[in-house]
């Protein structure tokens, strides 16, 4: 199965003309959906030169390696939409826990909202992790959207299951999408039916045992190393018909094969012979939506490739900017 086929059931003629800037870009797996959805991607920027090399490889050769905090902002291009899933881990309950307090990466969503401020694109779109509306972060989230409200963009935002938009894994993500365009508002769209969502098998179960078959790309290893303690603290492994787990950034983190089918790791506490593998690249990619074309060149650390399949699932970013485009290129208010 390619599961581009996902990102063309949606009938809309994207003969428009709107342009978008990619902050903090990964390797592109959003950046599949954009582009399915008609849009020109000027510019995408991202600290990571095997993401931007990926990036480049698969989207267009439009991506830098940059740190953003010490980018002016007059490098950066006008576009009608920005788009940002700024790094999670300050507001991951797996990540630092530090919020806007982290050193390293707490200030990066101020940091976008400056560069919106400044460049005032038609529209923009924001992504991470459902921790940024925790008790402890709302008010970092609040101070956003009255930031984005007072420089004159109408805001919604929405917690999101991926699984109830088609994406074959239950992954909970916040987006906001801002609107500059007087009197449009975004409204997001709506969940398709119960019994068109998507399992495992649907999106992995054509593919041969790694082992056997080394001629799709990044579908010949998976990680072999051992459980940690808060790997085996609950249950890792869904069924063939049911959703996966969240796919992570982290191939030691990521969840099991269905097969062996019912193995809860619980139960055993460490590493056995008999234990499910881990996802291989190839297949945390279909669970992602990306089509088989998206691949990772083999020169990139095989760990590295596991934590830029993490992002914004293609078939979400295809729904949403779709959806903005279809606003933004209306006439009537």
């Amino acid at each position: 199965m390619d599961n581009r086929d996902l990102l063309t059931k949606d009938i809309f003629d994207k003969k428009h003309n709107l342009t978008m800037v990619d902050i903090f870009c990964g390797a592109g797996i959003g950046a599949v959906g954009f582009k399915e959805a008609g849009y020109k991607i000027k510019y995408a920027v991202d600290n990571s030169q095997y993401a931007v090399d990926t990036y480049n490889k698969n989207i267009g050769n439009h991506a830098h390696c940059k740190d953003v905090t010490k980018l002016p902002f007059d490098d950066i291009p006008e576009a009608d939409v920005y788009t940002a899933g700024f790094p999670c881990q300050p507001f991951s309950v797996a990540g630092s826990g530090l919020g806007v307090e982290d050193p390293k990466a707490g200030n990066l969503g101020n940091y976008f909202l400056n560069l919106v401020k400044e460049k005032k694109p038609r529209a923009f779109i924001i992504e991470n992790v459902k921790g940024i509306t925790s008790t402890k972060n709302y008010p970092f989230f609040n101070s956003l959207i009255d930031s984005f409200i007072a420089s004159g963009y109408k805001v919604s935002w929405k917690l999101i299951n991926c699984y109830h938009y088609g994406v074959p894994q239950l992954r909970e993500r916040v987006f906001m999408v801002g609107v500059r365009d007087e009197g449009k508002r975004f409204i997001f769209p709506e969940p398709i039916k119960e019994e068109l969502r998507l399992s495992i098998r649907d999106a992995i179960g054509d593919l041969p045992d790694p082992s056997s078959d080394h001629s799709i790309f990044n579908h010949k290893e998976f990680y072999t190393g051992g459980f940690s303690s808060r790997f085996t603290s609950r249950n890792r492994q869904k069924q063939w018909d049911e959703p996966s787990f969240t796919i992570c950034s982290s191939a030691r983190q990521l969840p099991l094969y269905p097969e062996p089918a019912n193995y809860d790791i619980r139960e055993h506490r460490e590493f056995t012979q008999d234990a499910p593998r881990r996802f291989t690249v190839r297949e945390c990619l279909r669970l992602q939506t990306a089509p088989d074309t998206f691949h990772f060149d083999e020169c990139i650390p095989f760990m590295k490739q596991h934590i830029r399949c993490s992002g914004i699932p293609s078939r979400i970013a295809y729904l949403i900017s779709l959806e903005l485009a279809r606003l933004i290129e209306n006439d009537d208010t």
